[in-house]
């Protein structure tokens, strides 16, 4: 039997560990990307808190935008989650978030 020389530390054991769904009341609103559950649309939404943005009764306010090419959901206007939306409707919002894990890009 051949044994590794590797010791693994605790602090490594703690990057390795899953990083649980959180509830949306302690996401980033710093414009950090995250993954986020949106009832209807998945849990693979990369969304950020996007800030300067104007709603229909001309203030300026906050929210949820997506920051990848996917799709939002149909009650989302322009990508973005608003209280009320160019129809008139509430946005589903994002129910949970969590961190995203380390991105891997790939030659072409």
């Amino acid at each position: 039997m051949h044994l590794s020389n590797t010791a693994i530390s605790c602090s490594d054991n703690e990057k390795q560990r899953p990083v649980m769904w959180q509830s949306m009341d302690t996401a980033p609103k710093d414009g950090t990307a995250i993954q986020a559950e949106i009832p209807g649309n998945g849990s693979t939404n990369i969304i950020a808190w996007q800030t300067g943005l104007v709603d229909s009764d001309g203030r300026v306010c906050g929210g949820w935008g997506f920051m990848e090419d996917q799709d939002p959901p149909a009650c989302w206007t322009d990508g973005t989650c608003w209280e009320v939306n160019e129809d008139g409707e509430k946005s589903v919002e994002p129910t949970l978030w969590k961190p995203l894990g380390p991105r891997v890009e790939y030659a072409a």
